[in-house]
């Protein structure tokens, strides 16, 4: 390998815009300043060439991500996210208390146990009702705290369970505050449209009051529970199954209606979670085929370090994928247009 194909197998790196513009003009600079007779690039010059590399991704991405398309995308979901997250932290607390409207005292349940769940409840939806009227940072400070109570809970759960089960909502709630820091030329409410805003409130009320309506109104057996590894956390009776389903299919419908430009960044930005949901509900396992856990007296084994490093760099790494196939095929439709 000659020196100069040394240095244009480095500058593949560089993103393919930069190479066009600058890669002929470096290396024609990098061999008039190499040495008589150098055959390899130097060492300075591979960490330059390569730190470089890096930031010229970073700028790109940058770029991409500072346009008005993904604002707008951000700060919608932040609003569907606060309102799952609501309703996540919501349900058991709306049954308690419709149970104990319905005369049932031990509807109060454990207060030190049920009532921060609770609080943590009415705190995401003052995050969505924020969104809504625009005020992202007051909405992203409140999410902050959000976010830290949900990690809390799952540390809990994997110190106590060694699960992981429940780490995709952690993941979403920490995409909360992130996203509704970005400052958006338009709010979460125009993006949407009222129609939108309108079934994200009745997606909400359907996916709250699922377990309360069933209890209350004795409409489901409670013998026979479904159970849905991927929609529900425990069983659930079939009324309960049947009014859940149909509030999260009307927070799919907000998110697939939306125009295809945001629509897509929508669903990019949800790639992590969805990345999450299927390594933590199938790869981690006991029954898992690729990432299998043992159990030890019915506890699942702790993650080992290889296992920990592909949950925290599939989710990235998917997430780039999909954002490099968005950009892809956009700039192939604006080609072709």
């Amino acid at each position: 390998m000659t020196l100069e194909h040394g240095y244009r197998w480095l500058m593949a790196c560089y993103p393919r815009a930069y190479r066009r513009q600058y890669e002929d003009e470096l290396i024609g600079v990098l061999l008039d300043d190499a040495s008589p007779g150098q055959r390899r690039p130097a060492a300075r010059d591979v960490l330059a060439l390569l730190g470089g590399a890096l930031h010229a991704h970073v700028r790109q991405a940058g770029a991409r991500f500072s346009g008005n398309a993904w604002r707008e995308a951000a700060q919608a979901l932040g609003l569907i996210a606060a309102l799952m997250l609501f309703v996540r932290d919501a349900r058991v607390p709306v049954l308690h208390l419709a149970m104990f409207a319905d005369g049932y005292p031990e509807g109060l349940g454990e207060p030190f146990v049920l009532w921060p769940v609770g609080f943590v409840a009415l705190l995401w939806l003052t995050v969505a009702v924020s969104a809504v009227f625009g005020w992202g940072r007051a909405a992203a400070a409140i999410a902050v705290c959000c976010a830290a109570f949900e990690v809390v809970r799952v540390a809990e759960d994997y110190g106590q369970y060694s699960t992981v089960r429940n780490l995709w909502p952690a993941v979403l709630a920490a995409m909360v505050p992130l996203v509704l820091a970005v400052h958006a030329p338009r709010s979460a409410t125009a993006s949407l449209a009222r129609w939108r805003l309108g079934t994200l409130a009745a997606a909400t009320l359907v996916s709250v009051g699922a377990p309360s309506i069933a209890q209350v109104t004795g409409a489901d057996d409670s013998t026979t529970p479904v159970y849905g590894t991927w929609i529900f956390t425990v069983g659930v009776g079939r009324i309960e199954a049947i009014l859940l389903t149909a509030g999260y299919l009307l927070f799919a419908l907000v998110i697939l209606s939306t125009p295809a430009v945001l629509r897509r960044r929508l669903l990019a930005l949800v790639v992590p979670v969805g990345v999450t949901l299927l390594l933590t509900r199938v790869g981690f396992s006991s029954t898992g085929t690729i990432l299998k856990r043992p159990t030890h007296d019915g506890v699942l084994a702790a993650l080992t370090p290889a296992q920990w490093l592909v949950l925290v760099l599939a989710p990235t790494l998917f997430f780039a994928v999909a954002v490099a196939i968005l950009h892809q095929r956009e700039r192939s439709g604006t080609q072709g247009a």
